[in-house]
């Protein structure tokens, strides 16, 4: 191991982009389609793996809801929670802020708001013994979002969830601009929580705009395409809007297939402040890790530029300021001891000197 990936072990790190629901492993879904008797579009284990491999938005919305489906007793939710953990743990994240799509989980019978009352007293325990700090992003998937927008937003209306910090907006782009939710946002505004929102992934920087724009969105999950309009990557700059970037998840369902020409050298030139997360890991083979291997081997961030995106992740997050503060001062000891103290801000140097040629 190199040193740079050594390093990159050790840092404590901030995640604000991993849907839940997307932390099960092929494996876990196997065992929980065998033990609740779901069919899977796949006859065995190895099968399921390979399915594993995403060519296109569609074949993950799939297997998404696929794997949603499988999740019917209380132990199936704990389970998923219990495995994200011991991610945590592995990879020292001790901040992640989770997609959770309730309305999934009521649509397929188990029910959204026990789902949601499993996963964060589950939560809350690991963190008052002394596991990471989780907060929760509730999503309205798109395609359903006639009746999964007022439900959700019913949702935040009637819930005091001490884990839930924002509304946000999954689910596919193609047919399906962002401004569709805008009453139902307005609606979790008015009753106190944020919002984020996916855009700019399969979707064009006209998306980027209208989260910006007409839903206030706090940061933009992967914003990626924003950068086809430099009004819109202006946009972001100027408004202080974070983009929670997946470089493997990109790979994968984005226009971006070659990472050497992805976005992230230009988002950070510009000035948009940025963080590293994994999206959907096990669906992209990936962890948090290596995507910041990959940021410094392959887009060449230098390792003090990697420091300062992980600690955007405090910055940009949504947790109470005072759960925050206490968490960027972890960081900062942690940091001090890996000799990461010191750095500047999160633009500028090697990457933001590359970003001109690309």
């Amino acid at each position: 191991m190199s040193a740079a990936r050594e390093l990159i072990g050790r840092m404590p790190k901030a995640e604000l982009h991993i849907h839940l629901e997307g932390t099960i492993a092929p494996e876990t879904l196997w065992d929980l389609a065998q033990r609740n008797r779901v069919a899977l579009p796949v006859s065995s284990l190895p099968e399921l793996r390979a399915l594993y491999a995403f060519e296109s938005f569609g074949k993950f919305i799939e297997l998404w809801l696929a794997m949603c489906a499988c999740l019917r007793r209380p132990e199936d939710y704990e389970q998923m929670v219990d495995g994200f953990l011991a991610e945590c743990e592995r990879q020292k994240i001790r901040y992640a802020e989770l997609h959770f799509t309730p309305y999934n989980h009521e649509r397929f019978g188990f029910g959204g708001r026990r789902a949601l009352e499993i996963v964060s007293r589950r939560l809350q325990q690991a963190e008052r013994a002394g596991g990471p700090v989780c907060r929760l992003i509730l999503d309205i998937p798109s395609e359903s979002v006639e009746v999964s927008g007022p439900w959700t937003a019913e949702l935040l209306e009637s819930a005091a969830d001490p884990l839930v910090v924002a509304i946000g907006l999954g689910g596919p782009e193609d047919g399906y601009p962002r401004r569709l939710v805008a009453p139902f946002f307005d609606r979790a505004r008015r009753a106190g929580y944020p919002a984020v929102a996916h855009a700019g992934e399969t979707g064009g920087p006209d998306h980027v705009r209208q989260a910006v724009e007409e839903l206030r969105a706090r940061r933009v999950q992967h914003g990626v395409r924003a950068v086809e309009d430099p009004s819109v990557l202006s946009l972001l700059a100027e408004r202080d809007v974070c983009c929670d970037v997946a470089l493997t998840s990109n790979v994968c369902l984005t226009k971006y297939q070659d990472l050497a020409r992805h976005p992230l050298l230009r988002m950070l030139a510009a000035g948009v402040p940025v963080t590293l997360s994994t999206d959907d890991p096990p669906f992209f083979e990936t962890d948090l890790n290596r995507e910041y291997a990959r940021a410094h081997e392959e887009l060449e961030l230098t390792l003090e530029q990697l420091w300062q995106l992980d600690l955007n992740g405090l910055r940009y997050g949504l947790a109470e300021p005072g759960v925050r503060r206490r968490l960027m001062v972890e960081f900062a000891e942690a940091g001090l001891a890996l000799g990461l103290d010191g750095f500047g801000g999160p633009g500028g140097g090697r990457a933001a000197a590359r970003a001109e040629e690309v």
